[in-house]
């Protein structure tokens, strides 16, 4: 009966750390090859065929069709500029300017990684259409409560997470994404 009980023990531990491991892997925490820029992260194996499996996983979990990598590199940020993570209940302005890519977007996803449902079906902003001030940047507001301007309606959600992709990018973002101009996310105020 003992024997019995250490193999349900050790049987139990492995479940627990192998569905841990596989959790850690598929937040994409795990990723030595993910690169930070602010609250922006990316992986430039993304679209490539050295992406591991992990990130292979990852990619189908959360509903992303990777393009090639020379077609697109998508950022995401989950947290502002300061490091908080992002939610419903706060309002935030983001603030940018052009990058180095032929065309980009800029999308907002609720926290089960799906668009958030909105009375006017917005659910992102591109660069070919968004109004600019007469230095060429941008703002957007994102905020469950409507905002003038450019406004991405935040739902009530709880978290939020924002999606960034440059589609065929430039020579510096894949030599340094690290260091390319990204937009700033700060928080304005939380109810």
């Amino acid at each position: 009966m003992k024997k019995i009980l250490r193999c349900a023990a050790v049987l139990l531990v492995s479940l627990i750390i192998g569905a841990g491991t596989a959790v850690w892997s598929l937040t994409g925490l795990s990723d030595a090859r993910s690169v930070k820029n602010g609250p922006w992260m990316t992986n430039l194996d993304i679209g490539t065929r050295q992406t591991n499996m992990f990130v292979r996983a990852m990619i189908a979990r959360f509903g992303l069709f990777a393009l090639k990598k020379s077609e697109a590199v998508y950022f995401v940020a989950y947290r502002d500029s300061n490091g908080e993570i992002l939610r419903s209940r706060c309002d935030y302005r983001i603030t940018g300017g052009d990058f180095p890519a032929r065309w980009w977007n800029l999308t907002v996803y609720g926290s089960d990684y799906h668009l958030i449902p909105n009375a006017l079906d917005r659910y992102s902003y591109f660069g070919g259409t968004i109004p600019r001030d007469g230095g060429g940047r941008w703002a957007i507001a994102l905020s469950a409560s409507p905002k003038r301007g450019n406004w991405l309606p935040a739902g009530d959600s709880k978290v939020l997470f924002l999606n960034l992709r440059l589609y065929r990018p430039g020579r510096a973002v894949y030599e340094r994404p690290d260091r390319i101009p990204m937009p700033l996310v700060t928080r304005e105020a939380c109810r």
